[in-house]
């Protein structure tokens, strides 16, 4: 897999992205692309497992959100988000594109991984919605820090037009940043509140670098890796599968010291939000 995780890595910030090792880019900049993750076969059969998820939206409980906010009857979602759909759709666990990105998170961490979530967001067309700079980390409510990669696979050609990834590669050496509730994210027609979307006003937008992808390609970050993605300015729909692997799976999220001293009641408290 050494082999084949360099011929598909590439990094914009870097005029020559193979002289440095993978696994040292991804710690040094917290941020990779993987110009051909997976292939066009592949692709084809994650969109047709995930799109009749999203034709039933409403029908799935809290794992169906609105990202954008409240909803209202009878007006479109406007970034719809659907949680764990590996769960709800098992198949996608025999993908190439979950294989490889497993066996490329070992290869970046240097342990055995397994799985730690999932979701999928389907921006719609001509869509204003933006996902706002944040931290994959100040989602965490774990005692101890996330050790994980995390891909982001386009079902399509992504952009800046349609709402590539953006990144402030090194910004996971700065810890983990103060966040606020950008939103308030609802399940369901009757706009039920299930949780909350953060963001954070500590980032210098001059350093940001956006990757745009051809269709099979996906970007991989680190836990505290600041990111963003813009509106949906096309007519088309911009659909993404992300997947997070982590170190030792199962295991460190449930075994670990620190994580068996909180459940009881020992230790430090997770941080709370900025307000």
């Amino acid at each position: 897999m050494g082999q084949v995780l360099m011929s598909i890595v590439t990094m914009p910030s870097t005029a020559n992205p193979l002289a440095t090792p993978a696994n040292e880019v991804f710690e040094r900049d917290g941020c990779l692309t993987l110009s051909s993750l997976t292939t066009l076969a592949d692709i084809e059969l994650i969109r047709s497992l995930l799109d009749p998820l999203f034709d039933k939206f409403d029908t799935l409980g809290e794992r169906a959100v609105d990202l954008a906010g409240p909803r209202e009857a009878g007006v479109p979602l406007r970034s719809p988000e659907i949680n764990e759909v590996v769960r709800l759709e098992p198949r996608l666990r025999s993908t190439l594109a979950y294989r490889r990105c497993r066996d490329i998170a070992a290869m970046l961490l240097g342990t055995p991984v397994g799985y730690q979530f999932d979701h999928a967001i389907f921006k719609p067309p001509l869509n204003q919605t933006a996902t706002a700079w944040h931290q994959d980390e100040s989602y965490s409510r774990e005692p101890i820090p996330l050790r994980s990669v995390h891909f982001w696979i386009p079902l399509q050609p992504v952009t800046v037009e349609n709402g590539c990834m953006w990144f402030v590669p090194g910004s996971n050496h700065n810890g983990l940043l103060p966040h606020y509730v950008a939103s308030r994210r609802f399940s369901g027609p009757l706009a039920e509140n299930t949780s909350v979307t953060l963001a954070t006003k500590i980032v210098d937008e001059s350093k940001a670098i956006a990757c745009p992808l051809p269709l099979g390609g996906a970007t991989a970050h680190h836990p505290l890796t600041l990111h963003y993605t813009g509106p949906n300015q096309t007519d088309a729909w911009r659909k993404a599968w992300i997947l997070h692997f982590g170190a030792y799976g199962w295991f460190r999220k449930h075994l670990h010291p620190k994580v068996l001293a909180a459940k009881l009641g020992v230790g430090a408290h997770p941080p709370k939000l900025a307000t």
